[in-house]
């Protein structure tokens, strides 16, 4: 008899980050826990990559010129109130479209995740730095950081059994109960916090050492936020959020080591002195300017 894996990894959104990119989620995640991989975007994207060749489930959708069309077509409650309220701070671009992803994967892949013990929900741009925390029975595994006053939501591991809890944030956002959660600051954190409250699963997160960090290709689309930050030694390849980037290489140098971190990933290493050399020389100049 045939048994599928405990992992399903879903990579959701936009295939952004490239091969270098990939590599390290085939590396730290996919082969690590020897995990299938289901990757899920719309048709608009290259296909002729190698995250299509390794990818067991392959759920792609007609592009959608405007997403929040799908909200007309599957939705008629609280939704447009509600993104309106985070116009500048990236729910209403990037959030309202990270959104529809989940719906689809719950309305149409449902049984497809429910035959896994685990789920790991994650964006294609992470770059991993370190081999991923295995599954924790009725818990859900989100790493440390990038709150903005919510909860993470780039990233997460969660037992399959709450997947249609975890994934229905288009209806939270579309129920009258999200707006009145809403207090001065609204964002897909702070969204997904209350979604989480809402489905009675908030106390079952555990917070884990961060071990990844969001990558961008140079001159690559992004709905909102734009990386400017080199990853030297790394063709065209950049940071998007640097705090992630040095937690990352932080938490793999008290973990593992100096040596270990020079020996396994002396490119990460060399970067991550770099900038806190330029943090360093920053507070000086600033002390003394």
């Amino acid at each position: 008899m045939f048994l599928l894996k405990d992992y399903l990894v879903i990579l959701a959104g936009s295939p952004r980050g490239g091969e270098t990119t990939w590599s390290s989620l085939y590396k730290y995640v996919t082969d690590y826990l020897d995990a299938d991989l289901a990757i899920c975007c719309s048709d608009k994207w290259n296909q002729n990559i190698s995250l299509f060749e390794k990818a067991k489930y392959k759920w792609i959708f007609p592009e959608y010129e405007d997403y929040f069309q799908y909200y007309e077509e599957n939705f008629s409650g609280t939704w447009k109130k509600y993104f309106d309220t985070g116009i500048d701070t990236g729910l209403y671009t990037s959030g309202s479209v990270h959104f529809v992803f989940k719906d689809i994967i719950l309305k149409n892949y449902l049984k497809i995740l429910k035959s896994y013990k685990f789920i790991i929900y994650t964006r294609f741009d992470q770059k991993y730095t370190d081999f991923h925390p295995d599954g924790v029975e009725n818990k859900i595994l989100i790493p440390k950081g990038e709150d903005y006053f919510g909860i993470c939501d780039r990233h997460a591991l969660f037992p399959s059994n709450i997947s249609e809890k975890f994934l229905s944030i288009c209806s939270y956002v579309d129920s009258e109960k999200s707006l009145i959660n809403i207090k001065n600051f609204n964002n897909c954190e702070t969204t997904f916090r209350h979604h989480m409250i809402k489905e009675n699963l908030i106390s079952d997160v555990i917070r884990y050492d961060r071990s990844q960090f969001t990558t961008s290709l140079k001159g690559e689309h992004t709905n909102w936020r734009i990386a400017k930050y080199k990853l030297y030694f790394f063709n065209n390849l950049m940071i998007k959020y640097p705090d992630e980037f040095m937690n990352s290489i932080s938490n793999l140098i008290k973990g593992k080591g100096i040596l270990y971190v020079l020996m396994n990933e002396p490119r990460l290493f060399v970067n991550y002195y770099y900038l806190e050399l330029r943090k360093k020389l920053g507070k000086l100049k600033k002390n003394f300017g």
